[in-house]
């Protein structure tokens, strides 16, 4: 019966009600809640139970998982060392999917994929991997479920924290690593806030648990769950683990409480994550359309003053469109001069390693000037094409750090927005209208095409015939090597100029978006001041019908 409930869930009554929220939005102009519908329609098509293991680095998620798998596959060390999302399921075969930020895909070995996730042999993430799913038949026992190896958090390598983060929405139930050295952190507390956006499931893994005595580890587990309290109300089950011998009890007791329980009631976890969010959904459509009701309830002279204790007068809105614009174009004016900076270490290094290759190849190309020239350019053209795409790979996340950090930085503004708006509407219409700002999407734009001209703007091959190659042999090199040094300096101040295209590009589509969305919300909350009296009956029984659609999925 559970899983024809759970079947029910996932099919026809999801579209169902998310086709009856689309409607009662778009009645009454809640365009502020497309997103977030979009975001629910994508998670019930997801049949899989993400089970993502989080935390900061060092605090065991490779090896817990490792030890879960009964083998060492995910890389682990003393320095940070996932520096890719790392998939891990059931499947019939073993193999490996490597699945590339341009769409190639290629299937490997289990035993190679540290090639892909270790920052060791993937530093920054310089084979550009969106993610790697590993199937495993050992996995028979959890089939139905995927395991999720994140990045650490707060390590100084800052694409590994942006990659974790960037995975939350997709999370099923979550896992929390947080070693008993420190026991907790408001890091940690944080993470777990940004985590309950996505699922009422979070469990916190406390690792390493065996450098402490019982009495220690008793005092710690105690200290960890009485902090827990003070922010969730005995929501987050504490698992003391170790994987070292001696600690069976505690592995038995985090597999038999938690794993299997996901395992067992996989689609049921799913189901229960999915109601979770379409609650939350309903929430927010309820909230927006108690405001359109408190405004139909007041008198037609009393609405313009409704809406600007709402949202505030015309100029508060203006320095909200003006703070977000100043987000992006901070860090766009800034850019160049970054790219600049970040890229004058390695003129010399480049410099100096064309020089040294060209007095190895330069005694090949002396029997005629025409041949020294035409051999110069095409060798310095491959060579700094290959140097400049080299730096600009090696390089690409401290290129598209202003990106990531943008995409953060606004995202926050508009939900402080929300709040502040939340605020204003429960002091003045009492009605709590709860927002949840989703997070602008930080997809990494591409590397530059990197293309050289012509080194010589003469042809003086021309001039070959006169010249006798043994009397400027020495002349010529020496004009090389100042055409190297020009040439590397110029090529460099290109590569900046393209990267600050590129991002400056991007930052710009933030800013658009980021406006779309604040206009958004604006507009809604205009729309829905602006509902007259005999709006009241319809919004009153759309309210009735939101209602009972959150009966629905309590009772499913």
């Amino acid at each position: 019966m559970k899983e024809q409930e759970t079947h029910r869930l996932h099919s026809a009554p999801v579209e169902a009600l998310l086709d009856a929220v689309r409607q009662i939005c778009e009645r009454h102009g809640i365009s502020a809640l497309d997103a977030f519908q979009e975001s629910c329609r994508a998670f019930a098509a997801e049949k899989t139970l993400n089970v993502a293991v989080l935390g900061r680095f060092k605090a065991g998620k490779s090896s817990f998982l490792n030890h879960l798998l009964g083998r060492e596959v995910l890389p682990v060390g003393a320095v940070p060392v996932t520096s890719v999302v790392t998939e891990i399921q059931w499947g019939s075969s073993e193999q490996a999917c490597i699945e590339f930020l341009d769409g190639r895909r290629e299937l490997v070995s289990v035993d190679r994929i540290g090639d892909f996730i270790s920052e060791l042999n993937n530093p920054q993430n310089d084979k550009q991997v969106a993610r790697v799913l590993m199937e495993l038949p050992a996995l028979a026992r959890y089939r139905g479920i995927r395991f999720v190896d994140t990045p650490g958090l707060e390590s100084v390598l800052e694409h590994n924290t942006d990659a974790s983060l960037e995975w939350l929405p997709k999370v099923g139930l979550a896992l929390v690593a947080v070693g008993v050295d420190p026991p907790l952190s408001q890091h940690d507390i944080e993470l777990i806030r940004k985590l309950s956006r996505y699922t009422p499931n979070i469990s916190l893994l406390l690792t390493k648990v065996d450098i402490l005595n019982p009495a220690e580890r008793a005092q710690v587990v105690e200290f960890v769950k009485h902090q827990l309290a003070r922010y969730w109300n005995g929501s987050v089950p504490v698992f003391p683990f170790s994987i070292r011998p001696g600690f069976e009890d505690l592995r038995l007791q985090l597999e038999s409480r938690l794993l299997s329980e996901a395992h067992a009631g996989a689609g049921e976890q799913h189901a229960a994550i999915l109601a979770y969010k379409l609650d939350s959904l309903l929430s927010e459509c309820a909230g927006y359309l108690g405001v359109a009701l408190k405004a139909a309830e007041v008198a037609d002279s009393e609405r313009e003053h409704l809406r600007r204790k709402l949202l505030g007068e015309q100029e508060s809105l203006d320095d909200t469109r003006l703070a977000l614009k100043l987000i992006v174009r901070h860090t766009a004016g800034g850019a160049r001069k970054t790219f600049e900076n970040l890229l004058q270490p390695e003129e010399a290094g480049v410099r100096d390693r064309l020089q040294t290759a060209l007095r190895r190849e330069f005694p090949q190309w002396t029997s005629s000037l025409s041949v020294a020239t035409e051999r110069f350019d095409d060798w310095l053209r491959a060579r700094l094409e290959a140097e400049m795409a080299a730096l600009s790979k090696r390089r690409r996340d401290e290129f598209i750090a202003p990106v990531r950090r943008v995409s953060r930085q606004l995202s926050q503004a508009l939900q402080d927005f929300r709040n502040r708006l939340s605020e204003r509407v429960l002091e003045t219409l009492g009605v709590s209208l709860r927002t949840t700002e989703l997070e602008l999407p930080a997809e990494d734009p591409r590397a530059p095409d990197v293309r050289i001209g012509r080194i010589f703007d003469r042809n003086w091959e021309l001039l070959s015939w006169a010249i006798p190659m043994p009397l400027i042999r020495g002349m010529l090199l020496n004009h090389f090597h100042r055409k190297v040094d020009d040439l590397v300096y110029i090529n460099l101040s290109r590569l900046a100029t393209q990267w600050n295209e590129i991002v400056g590009a991007a930052l710009q589509a933030f800013e658009k978006e980021a406006l779309r969305r604040l206009d958004s919300l604006i507009g809604t909350i205009e729309k829905l001041t602006a509902s007259a009296g005999r709006q009241a009956p319809q919004i009153r029984a759309d309210l009735a019908t939101i209602e009972e659609l959150r009966r629905t999925v309590k009772r499913a």
